[in-house]
């Protein structure tokens, strides 16, 4: 396969393994997996949030900046499901309300950070 250099930001599915707190079984994890849709950005822009996020003093502002940069780079989601096990769609609305969930957060930025290692995602725990 031959390199494709394109004008259009690249777009990519990759998977999300969340580890969630056992309500069951103390000490214990749930590892529910989604699929996320990154859009790849420029080096520039990387290294510029990553200057930000350095500078910032407060968690709340580590948060936020976090927030705004996976609402720039998710674009959609597969495999989530509401409390019924209804499939739910990717929306602004859904979307902010996972990453109120911490883990969620967390697990997205994992995921973001293994593809573009330009590594394999890990398998197991």
């Amino acid at each position: 396969m031959k390199f494709r250099l394109s004008t259009t930001p690249h777009r990519y599915w990759w998977p999300v393994k969340v580890r969630i707190p056992d309500p069951d079984r103390p000490g214990t994890f749930l590892t529910p997996e989604l699929r996320v849709q990154f859009q790849a950005r420029p080096r520039d822009a990387v290294i510029a949030s990553e200057e930000t996020f350095a500078k910032l003093k407060s968690e709340r502002d580590r948060v936020a900046h976090e927030i705004a940069e996976l609402r720039e780079i998710v674009k959609n989601w597969d495999d989530v499901v509401d409390e019924d096990g209804g499939a739910v769609a990717f929306s602004e609305e859904a979307f902010e309300a996972a990453l109120q969930q911490v883990w969620f957060r967390r697990a997205v930025y994992q995921a973001l950070a293994e593809s573009m290692s330009g590594e394999e995602p890990r398998l197991g725990n």
